[in-house]
């Protein structure tokens, strides 16, 4: 919980001074490929905010809870990127030749600075979380939906912020806008990488199916032979055919060796049930 806590405060501390200083560069050039950064560091700051806590009778469902907002972002995102790209086969370009000036490449500078800060301690954090699970699979798969935005956003946002300022310096220096189109075109990537991974979560809210009784009872079977102390809130669901989702929190004894008794849980799991390919486990201290 600390982790989580300390990667919060300096994910929402980065991403405040990123989108502010964006923003002035922004004010300072009128540019479209910096108003579509913008939006990034302000996704990836919104990850990063605190849920509110509701009553449990005024919890909405999962899907209700999560469809309406990646709905949104995937539109607003798609938009921002098609906006770069039309933007860059104008005359002026997303950012014409002529700026931006001093001032404002220092801000992005700045900007891109705070955005790598944000991004090694969210990728750290994710890193310990995601276990034996390949990257492809914590991004498409976990469960923590808004961890692994996060994660997408804030690679993706000082990408962009790169893209921008190079291709801002090589459009001055150069005087051609081929470059400055370049640019363009990989904050479009950016934005679009981001909107197949939304897209991707869509779906599979849509077609998550629950596990067989079999298969979930397999699963507490194996958690026991691995010294699991106690398993609570255990879903198991199929993300593809022949592919099962399995997340629970587990109870360890204090003494415990959190990352061995783990690992030992998951290779009972697979070996119990071999569909289960994405499994997630977040250990709980007993007494």
């Amino acid at each position: 919980m600390r982790t989580t806590a300390t990667v919060r405060r300096i994910g929402i501390g980065c991403g405040t001074a990123a989108a502010g200083l964006l923003t002035a560069a922004y004010a300072a050039t009128d540019a479209t490929m910096i108003l579509a950064v913008v939006a990034l560091a302000v996704a990836a700051l919104i990850t990063q905010l605190p849920r509110p806590v509701l009553p449990a009778a005024a919890r909405p469902g999962r899907r209700d809870r999560l469809l309406l907002p990646l709905t949104a972002s995937v539109a607003a995102s798609t938009v921002a990127a098609l906006t770069v790209v039309w933007a860059a086969v104008t005359p002026e370009g997303p950012i014409p030749c002529v700026g931006p000036s001093s001032n404002a490449r220092v801000e992005i500078i700045a900007a891109l600075a705070v955005q790598l800060i944000a991004a090694t301690v969210v990728l750290r954090a994710a890193d310990r979380q995601r276990g034996r699970a390949s990257w492809r699979a914590y991004l498409r798969h976990n469960p923590r939906i808004r961890a692994s935005l996060a994660v997408a956003l804030h690679l993706a946002a000082p990408a962009a912020t790169l893209a921008t300022l190079a291709g801002a310096t090589a459009c001055r220096l150069s005087q051609t806008w081929l470059l400055d189109t370049v640019a363009a075109g990989t904050v479009a990537a950016a934005i679009a990488g981001v909107d197949l991974l939304l897209v991707v979560r869509l779906v599979g809210l849509a077609v998550l199916a629950p596990a067989r009784t079999a298969d979930t009872d397999g699963i507490e079977l194996a958690l026991l032979a691995a010294d699991i102390r106690s398993v609570t809130h255990l879903h198991v669901v199929h993300v593809a055919h022949d592919e099962l989702m399995v997340t629970a929190r587990v109870g360890l004894p204090t003494d415990a060796d959190i990352a061995a008794t783990l690992h030992s849980a998951r290779a009972h799991i697979q070996d119990f049930v071999p569909t289960a390919r994405h499994i997630y486990l977040q250990p709980e201290s007993l007494p």
